[in-house]
């Protein structure tokens, strides 16, 4: 079974982008008059806060038939031993693990491999943990 998913932000994050675009643009155009220098200001200001949302949320996590991806790096599927699902992946964060989390994704899994554990964020760990293979909790 694949499984991917992209660990994007909430959309309402780019609401609150829109008024600190807002809010952050009008220091800067408070001493202008030109109107073409204000849109200029606030359109930046977005653009700027928008790519930062961006690159916040781009990490994917994938399983194919042959691998696990996940932080730019592949786990063979052979190579995973074991996986929990988590409800919250900060209890299972300690030093030495790999980790691909985001703080507004509290779900996941703990994979163990031959190689480490990885802990991972998923807003469907259940559907994470059957194209992997392993059991799903009740």
């Amino acid at each position: 079974m694949r499984y991917e998913e992209r660990l994007a932000v909430p959309r309402l994050w780019h609401l609150w982008a829109a008024l600190c675009a807002g809010v952050f643009g009008s220091y800067f155009t408070v001493y202008t008059d030109g109107t073409w220098t204000r849109a200029v200001v606030y359109g930046a200001m977005f653009t700027t806060m928008e790519a930062a949302l961006w690159q916040l949320g781009r990490p994917r996590l994938a399983m194919t038939d042959e691998a696990m991806r996940a932080a730019g790096e592949m786990v063979d599927r052979a190579d995973i031993r074991d996986a929990v699902a988590c409800t919250d992946v900060r209890t299972v964060l300690v030093p030495g693990v790999y980790a691909l989390t985001r703080p507004w994704i509290r779900t996941g899994v703990r994979v163990t491999t031959a190689n480490g554990v990885w802990v991972l964020s998923s807003r469907h760990p259940g559907t994470l943990l059957t194209a992997i293979g392993a059991p799903v909790p009740r």
